[in-house]
């Protein structure tokens, strides 16, 4: 830490002492006869298309944009459901630009509404943005907006990014700091409807955190002239069992202060069903088959409630307040399984059945806190931002086993209850300071402090000890506590033809894990250096070339190093592991395009010390074992070709091939051996959005994935493909939406794994709800729309009109 914060903080005082100014840009929007257009939409956003500024053409077609600091931006205009060019703009000083030109085919109304469209794809140095406002896929939750994302693969509720399922998830750029099955649950039970974009990035820039591999950032939108509007929806959804969510959302900007609220109710009854085939081995041959059929069903009610809130103090200072919250009331998750266990001839030799019965609870809340200052020069600021996160988990288990003979009779029974809890909070603050530097670079630096404290217990008790394997701690507790110091440096540029990132983030880290039960601690500390650089070329016959490179660390989930032992069954247990290393992954992409239609990437990445959950066979005491371990080696090569084209103004199309190789090293827990696990793996994604009706008024979405085997740590995954089709229908002057949805029509999206090496012969089948049909309406009210007699409406921001 010594050597590298003092530097990174002495480039901050340094570049504090710069000062300049601030400038107006002001232009025309028309059409392609010269026209004026009336109410036309003007978006400036900056090198991550991130809207800084907005507003509407007056009656001669003429905008102004005041107050815009120094440097690159992104500028275009939209007018009903056509948009112009977005054109590069590098500003230094007053600008008149030239016309944004928006090819229009309809009779311009008296009243213009806000409509719906089809999603778009936008491709940045270091990231890949898809915009999804007020398009049919809105109409959902977020997780089903990730689903249909360009280059997002769910498998197992888990992202999946490049072959990488180390993703960072964050809402407007904030990071989402926890767990992530819980994270599912966040975003599944949020309206897709709040959402502008979903950014992809596909270098994080020094000034994140370098935590995690690539980072999703969801961008949720805001009004952008001052009223208010509003909406309300229900969502159906029926799979084997039913699922229900009703919500609001709410949203209003005054002169100086823009306020949103959003709350939904989900209830859900949901059912996941095993089938695991563990062949176990005795003096190195196999002499007992276990199958077991596993039943899960888990009802729960959850709530979920933010709020973002922005006061503009003055034209120099601003302050912003945001909270997200989930709450999952008494939830019920209940497991049924029964284990025949054979001999090599298919004779039964016993079985026994399993009942696990465990209510629990979950609560995740955070709060932000942002303040930022504009200098008298053009484009500095400063702003602090700070976090407070906290997380609790607790859940009380009763499983009772019942044993029988090959003849059914019942020989014994063990029976024993758990009571388990964890409880995070997580601590950070920030300063970021930003200084155009001449005309064509901005510098970035800033400091970072997080304190983070997490506490694990446990109380379980009537194990019956004669068990082998069995080693149950009856009472105890784990404290983690983890404090990272971190600083960085990063310079964009922006040449006519060039983008050019690089920057620098430095972190040190200390952690200590106490088991009251051990006799000493488990501390670590570290400091490492991540660099990053992205560059695009775009060249005059539209082709470009883009260079990626970064440097990451995933630390381990506060649940993987909880080191209790949590049985699932009477011979399937969970445990963590406190001595887990993070993983640090090396980065390099080079990317080739040819416009906005066609690019190809090439791309290679290594992860040392990776982690996963690997199943592991204990054939001693006939256990199976799901084990938190770092990986020998991660290493992972391939191609992503990319196609995205409009055929025609009521067709678009989004194809991807993706084809890489990946490689795991993994140590054998019985016999130290190092073994290596590698396949080739493709995966196809095929979207198309079909504008329907004279109207416009009527979208449907067709995707089509399939992914060829692959592998996960330890283990083989078969190939999966799922067919979904989205249907929406606007009504009521487009105030009213019906969507309808069907996912995974063919059902063949759930996974089968295999796990075949040494004394190591199971499978496991796990098989979700993937087959479900969603039914949906929203109603939307207040200013929504903008009409022609030269009185400003309210809009919401973004390309909709």
């Amino acid at each position: 830490m010594k050597p590298a914060l003092p530097f990174l903080f002495f480039i901050f005082l340094i570049s504090i002492s710069i000062n300049g100014q601030e400038f107006e840009v002001s232009g025309s929007v028309k059409d392609q006869n010269g026209d004026a257009l009336v109410f036309a939409n003007v978006l400036l956003k900056n090198q991550d298309s991130v809207l800084v500024k907005g507003t509407t053409t007056d009656e001669e077609g003429r905008y102004t944009l005041v107050n815009v600091k120094a440097g690159t931006y992104l500028i275009s205009a939209s007018y009903l459901d056509t948009s112009s060019d977005i054109r590069p703009l590098e500003v230094a000083s007053d600008m008149s630009l030239t016309d944004l030109i928006i090819l229009q085919t309809e009779t311009q109304l008296d009243e213009v509404e806000v409509t719906y469209k089809k999603p778009t794809i936008e491709q940045l140095a270091d990231r890949l943005i898809f915009n999804v406002e007020n398009t049919s896929l809105s109409q959902g939750n977020i997780w089903d907006i990730l689903k249909q994302t360009p280059g997002v693969i769910i498998v197992n509720d888990k992202i999946n990014i490049k072959g990488s399922s180390n993703i960072g998830v964050m809402i407007n750029g904030r990071l989402v700091n926890i767990p992530q099955a819980d994270i599912v649950n966040l975003l599944s039970g949020s309206s897709g409807d709040n959402v502008e974009s979903v950014e992809v990035i596909l270098n994080p820039p020094a000034k994140y955190s370098a935590e995690g591999g690539l980072l999703l950032d969801i961008k949720m939108k805001k009004n952008l002239i001052a009223g208010y509007n509003g909406s309300i929806y229900n969502r159906y959804t029926q799979a084997v069992f039913p699922k229900h969510m009703i919500g609001t959302d709410h949203f209003f900007k005054g002169k100086k202060t823009d306020f949103s609220l959003s709350y939904s109710f989900r209830k859900s009854k949901d059912l996941r069903r095993f089938t695991d085939i563990t062949n176990f081995f005795d003096s190195g041959t196999i002499n007992e088959v276990w199958t077991t059929e596993q039943r899960t069903i888990t009802r729960s009610n959850q709530h979920n409630v933010s709020g973002f809130f922005d006061y503009q103090i003055n034209d120099k200072n601003s302050l912003s307040f945001s909270t997200i919250n989930s709450f999952t009331t008494p939830a019920n998750r209940f497991i049924d399984s029964e284990t025949l266990i054979e001999d090599t001839s298919g004779d039964v030799q016993s079985s026994f059945l399993t009942a696990n019965d465990s209510e629990f609870d979950a609560l995740n809340s955070a709060y932000y806190l942002d303040w930022s200052h504009k200098f008298d020069k053009k484009g500095e600021s400063i702003s602090v931002a700070t976090n407070y996160t906290f997380y609790q988990y607790n859940r009380g288990q009763d499983l009772d086993t019942d044993f029988f003979d090959s003849d059914g009779i019942t020989t014994g029974d063990n029976d024993f209850t758990t009571q388990s809890s964890q409880k995070t909070s997580i601590y950070s603050a920030q300063v970021d300071y930003t200084n155009p530097i001449k005309k064509l670079s901005i510098l970035e630096a800033g400091l970072r402090y997080s304190g983070i404290n997490s506490q694990s217990a446990i109380s379980q008790e009537g194990f019956d000890r004669t068990q082998p394997g069995i080693s149950p701690t009856e009472e105890g507790i784990f404290d983690y506590d983890e404090q990272i110091m971190a600083g960085y440096a990063s310079l964009n540029n922006s040449w006519e033809n060039w983008q050019l990132n690089m920057g620098l983030r430095s972190e040190y880290t200390e952690t200590i894990g106490d088991l009251d039960t051990a006799n000493d601690p488990i501390k670590n500390s570290y400091l490492e250096l991540f660099p990053s650089l992205s560059a695009r070329h775009e060249f005059k016959n539209k082709h470009n070339l883009a260079l990626r490179y970064y440097r990451r660390i995933t630390r381990p989930r506060y649940s993987d190093l909880n080191p209790f032992q949590f049985f699932q069954s009477n011979n399937t247990v969970v445990e963590g592991n406190p001595n887990l290393r993070p993983a640090i992954r090396n980065y390099v992409s080079l990317e080739y395009g040819i416009g906005k239609d066609y690019s190809l990437e090439v791309y290679y990445f290594e992860d040392s010390n990776d982690f996963f959950e690997q199943v592991v066979q204990d054939n001693e005491s006939n256990l199976l074992r799901f084990l938190s371990v770092n990986l020998e080696s991660n290493i992972t090569y391939g191609a992503e070709f990319r196609f995205n084209k409009s055929w025609t103004r009521f067709w678009d199309t989004y194809l991807l091939l993706t084809c890489y190789n990946k490689q795991n090293s993994f140590r054998d827990i019985d016999s130290g051996a190092i073994l290596s696990n590698g396949l080739w793996t493709g995966n196809v994604r095929f979207n198309n959005y079909f504008t329907l009706l004279k109207d416009r008024s009527m979208y449907a979405d067709l995707l089509y994935r399939y992914s060829s085997p692959m592998v996960l740590g330890n283990s083989r995954r078969a190939s999966t493909s799922q067919l979904i089709i989205s249907l929406s229908k606007t009504f009521w002057q487009r105030k009213a939406a019906l969507s309808f949805s069907f996912d995974d029509v063919f059902n063949d999206g759930n996974f089968f794994y295999t796990r075949n090496y040494l004394n190591q012969d199971n499978s496991t089948f796990s098989r979700r709800e993937t087959r479900l049909f969603y039914i949906g309406f929203r109603y939307r009210f207040g200013n929504n729309r903008i009409r022609d007699n030269k009185k400003r409406k309210s809009t919401d921001e973004g390309d909709r009109i």
